[in-house]
């Protein structure tokens, strides 16, 4: 997962600058956020319920990212995520011969994960923010094509809340 190929389509949004850009929920301009996210996404988030958390990096180290979003969802846009994303179950994340693996690492600590929903709840709960809702067997998580311990995103939705944590570090 290539944090500028995914997220940024204006170049001065995440330039190779080795300099942290920074936004969060609490900043007073919120259009080029509503811009971000919707790359993110796929859908341009209400003002009104939207919550974030948006660190990246690129520099001479490579790419630190970490990002946080709570918005509203309406039933429309659901599929637009699924299929921004590709998003994936975790039974079926686990499945994959080329990177299911590197999952069960990611969100058991082992090859052999005895119940992959149950890990993967804990896992999303310990790496949430605190704006973000807590995630349970009913959420269904969904997780991005080979997540991994350097590159991971999770989907969940509570309600007509989604939220959507990511980590990219390479």
């Amino acid at each position: 997962m290539t944090t500028v190929g995914i997220y940024m389509e204006e170049s001065d949004m995440h330039p190779y600058d080795g300099i942290d850009h920074r936004y969060t929920s609490s900043d007073a301009d919120k259009n080029k956020v509503v811009r971000i996210i919707q790359n993110i996404l796929g859908f341009a988030p209400q003002i009104n319920g939207l919550d974030y958390s948006l660190n990246f990096y690129s520099g001479g180290i490579g790419v630190d990212d970490r990002l946080a979003i709570r918005c509203n969802l309406t039933p429309s846009d659901w599929p637009r995520v699924i299929a921004k994303l590709n998003l994936k179950p975790p039974s079926e994340a686990l499945a994959n011969p080329d990177w299911g693996d590197d999952f069960a690492w990611l969100v058991s600590n082992c090859e052999a994960p005895s119940d992959v929903s149950a890990d993967c709840c804990k896992f999303v709960n310990a790496n949430k923010k605190v704006f973000q809702d807590s995630v349970s067997l009913e959420n269904s998580p969904l997780f991005t094509d080979e997540s991994n311990v350097n590159s991971w995103c999770v989907v969940w939705v509570v309600g007509s809340y989604l939220n959507y944590l990511s980590f990219d570090q390479g």
